[in-house]
């Protein structure tokens, strides 16, 4: 006779998922046809699959709790035994994959779940490199893996989404994007308004197959005579709290002036990329900046807290580029310099002010 093991032919797995970094674009990404530029960075998820003969499962995670927290499922998706905090995001990823795996034929089998972070401090504290984004995609792509189906970069994204969604995530789902598709990207959300009558009537299948209006994700070569530096301030910024206050008074006519001047310069931004273009680069860079100072003042929110404000200030001193990186408030800014010039000076510099230099590159799969 088979064991339940041998029938679904589940397999062990590992599956790793990057960070993000926004470039360009933050805040107007969350609305229509508002173009961005991010990278995906060498800071990973990781999420190991073990598939077990038990009638239950375990998630190990150190981000989420001391100690394995045991489920098991019901009509309403998976389901923990006991209390638990901060699991929304990985519950929703795995509802996702299992409801697709069951739309694929695959009988569903228990499994331990191990997820590990490299994308907080040693004391536990965030960076801010979209370790919400990372875990969703890698917690679904190794639930895919472990019953060998495999999907493209785009499918994967969606789903992702999809679990997102069910969250009712005000986001960008830009951190989606670059865990999925990874290196350097443009990137423009979807409009979720024309998805979202189909999310009851479809399956995911069929919600992954068709086209998303005005989703656009697309690949770019990194700026070969630039480097990208990182500096963390210590502060985690809530994302979706600073973006909903940044959308709290409609689209009056500062904030859909912002739009429009954030679309023309990331635009820019995009097509000098494309020309490796490294000035037109930098001056996008430094315009965009402005552009969310200007969106933050009027909105009377702290995008540029005062050690992001030396962040800046401190690259421009060394011929740099530098902005926030994502919601701001707080986490990490960035700063693009000239390779001719010697960017250890600048990270020396950002030390002696506080800010800490994050060892980090753009990781391309």
């Amino acid at each position: 006779m088979l064991t339940r093991l041998e029938r679904t032919a589940m397999k062990k797995v590992n599956a790793k998922a990057p960070g993000k970094l926004f470039i360009a674009g933050e805040y107007a990404v969350v609305e229509p046809e508002q173009p961005s530029v991010i990278v995906a960075i060498d800071r990973f998820i990781s999420v190991t699959v073990f598939p077990v003969s038990t009638d239950f499962g375990t998630l190990h995670s150190k981000v989420l709790s001391d100690q394995p927290l045991k489920w098991t499922r019901s009509e309403k998706g998976l389901t923990f035994a006991e209390p638990a905090e901060n699991t929304a995001i990985v519950k929703a990823a795995i509802d996702v994959a299992e409801t697709y795996l069951t739309e694929l034929g695959k009988p569903l089998s228990y499994y331990d779940m191990l997820i590990e972070s490299e994308m907080v401090n040693e004391e536990g504290i965030k960076y801010g490199l979209g370790s919400s984004g990372a875990v969703t995609v890698a917690v679904i792509e190794a639930l895919l893996n472990a019953y060998s189906v495999s999907v493209s970069d785009l499918s994967l994204y969606k789903l992702a989404s999809l679990a997102h969604l069910s969250l009712n995530s005000n986001g960008s789902f830009g951190d989606l994007a670059a865990a999925s598709f990874t290196g350097w990207i443009a990137y423009t959300r979807f409009n979720q308004k024309s998805l979202l009558p189909h999310l009851k009537k479809l399956s995911i299948k069929e919600l992954i197959a068709r086209p998303w209006d005005q989703l656009s994700i697309e690949p770019l070569l990194p700026p070969e005579s630039l480097s990208l530096l990182v500096g963390w301030t210590g502060t985690p910024a809530s994302t979706e709290s600073l973006v909903s206050q940044s959308k709290s008074s409609g689209h009056d006519s500062a904030y859909s002036s912002f739009l429009e001047a954030s679309k023309a310069c990331v635009s820019r931004l995009i097509k000098a990329l494309k020309a490796q273009d490294s000035k037109g680069i930098m001056r996008e860079i430094s315009l965009n900046r402005e552009l969310l100072l200007e969106m933050a003042e009027k909105k009377s929110i702290e995008v540029e807290t005062p050690l992001l404000h030396r962040l800046c200030k401190v690259a421009g001193d060394h011929f740099a580029s530098a902005k926030t990186s994502g919601a701001g408030g707080g986490d990490c800014g960035i700063a693009l310099v000239p390779k001719q010039f010697d960017s250890s000076l600048l990270t020396t510099d950002w030390e002696a002010e506080g800010i800490v230099p994050l060892d980090i590159t753009v990781y391309k799969k």
